[in-house]
């Protein structure tokens, strides 16, 4: 039998005959789904594109505080419709029902970001899989599993993996010794995860991994110390960048940190003068946002452009902190703390003060065991003789792990 989900933290295991059953059991489907459990995620969602109905996907963490404020009712969360996925005799059978609903079948997803309020976007399964491919060159995949199961690019892994009929290994959860065993019990051989997580991965692996042969980085700036790093430990993987967002889903991969527009997107895209990444409405999800304007959908992407088709991503509009009149972008100090020897990760954000209106603070991560005193030493001095002083942050602070959000980036306070 088939693999489905593996999830070794709820010591759980499905197969796609268990999924076929366990979606003919299904006789009512709530709107809102609201699971710990992934599997549970998984199950209600086909099941709703199954049967061209709407569900809305909600964290599995979100307070009721959250869920008033993103303006649900408490008395929709237990509501349901009759649902009906029976006498599927096979795989093959589901996936026709899909495909005869894809157009009708709509997921609400809310956007996780690293800042402000979520907001509702719309999608159906038909855009939602609009990126995925299939066919016989992908069915030994095993996808380890590393993003929030209610999230965009979480749903996208799904999706890849679900539409190929391969096995999931859920590893988001994981931490120390058995991410590590994870890896080499279930043989994964693609992973698509942040940044933020490849770091952690990194802490736990020192023994390189040949069966992984797709690595796939997204959500977060791109890192090219990190990339010479999982190049160590996954030295037969193709290491693809990705540029996706919940609103208009994936639009562009890259081996580096620079973008290519294709020839068939030049109509759809556009840079405005103040450098941020405009998407036009066609190639969106359905939402109500101000962030739309005569079509355009800006995206607070702030990026460089390079040539007349190239971009790099420099930072988001809401990210930049304003230190005495000076923009600084956090990215960029980042980056050169990270390049220090005995660093794995940093997050720069600002601190109130009264001449400057913002200073900056750094937490660091250590990544090998050496004094706070000399590694804040060794950290000052490449700031110095790299950045304008402005950009040197006044306090750094050595944290065990950096707050994530519930998409596992880094939390930008």
């Amino acid at each position: 039998m088939t693999l489905f989900w593996i999830d070794p933290a709820r010591r759980q295991q499905k197969t796609y005959t268990d999924l076929l059953q366990d979606l003919d059991r299904k006789t009512e489907l709530k709107k809102y789904i609201y699971h710990k459990d992934p599997y549970r995620v998984f199950v209600d969602l086909i099941t709703g594109f199954a049967n061209g109905s709407e569900v809305h996907l909600l964290d599995a963490d979100f307070s009721q505080s959250e869920i008033k404020n993103l303006g649900i009712p408490f008395s929709e969360l237990e509501q349901e419709q009759p649902v009906s996925v029976k006498n599927l005799s096979d795989f093959p059978a589901l996936l026709k029902r899909l495909e005869e609903n894809h157009s009708v079948s709509q997921v609400v997803i809310y956007t996780s970001g690293t800042t402000g309020r979520p907001k509702k976007v719309i999608h159906t399964l038909r855009s939602l899989a609009r990126t995925a491919k299939t066919g016989n060159k992908f069915a030994d995949d095993v996808w380890g599993f590393a993003y929030n199961p209610t999230h965009f690019a979480g749903i996208q892994v799904f999706l890849q993996a679900f539409l190929n009929q391969n096995p999931l290994i859920n590893i988001f959860e994981l931490s120390g010794g058995d991410l590590l065993e994870a890896f080499i019990k279930h043989k994964i051989t693609n992973i698509s995860a942040t940044p933020t997580f490849y770091r952690r991965l990194l802490t736990n692996l020192r023994t390189p991994l040949l069966r992984v042969r797709r690595c796939t980085l997204g959500g977060e700036k791109f890192d090219p110390t990190l990339e010479g790093a999982l190049r160590q430990i996954f030295p037969n993987a193709v290491i693809r960048n990705i540029y996706a967002s919940t609103e208009a889903g994936s639009l562009f991969h890259s081996e580096n940190d620079i973008f290519q527009i294709e020839e068939s997107q030049k109509a759809h895209i556009r840079i405005s003068p103040e450098g941020e990444l405009l998407v036009h409405r066609d190639l969106l999800g359905s939402f109500d946002s101000q962030d739309l304007q005569d079509g355009w959908y800006h995206s607070g992407d702030l990026v460089d452009k390079i040539g007349e088709n190239r971009f790099r991503f420099v930072s988001r509009k809401s990210e930049m902190i304003n230190v005495g009149g000076y923009k600084v972008n956090p990215h960029e100090v980042e980056e050169e703390i990270k390049k220090v020897s005995g660093v794995l990760d940093a997050r720069v954000s600002a601190r109130a003060n009264r001449v400057t209106g913002n200073i900056l603070m750094a937490e660091v991560v250590k990544g090998e065991r050496i004094e706070d005193e000399l590694l804040e030493d060794r950290i000052l001095a490449r700031l110095q003789e790299r950045l304008q002083n402005f950009k040197i942050p006044r306090i750094v602070r050595f944290v065990p792990e950096l707050q994530l959000t519930r998409s596992g980036k880094k939390e930008r306070l």
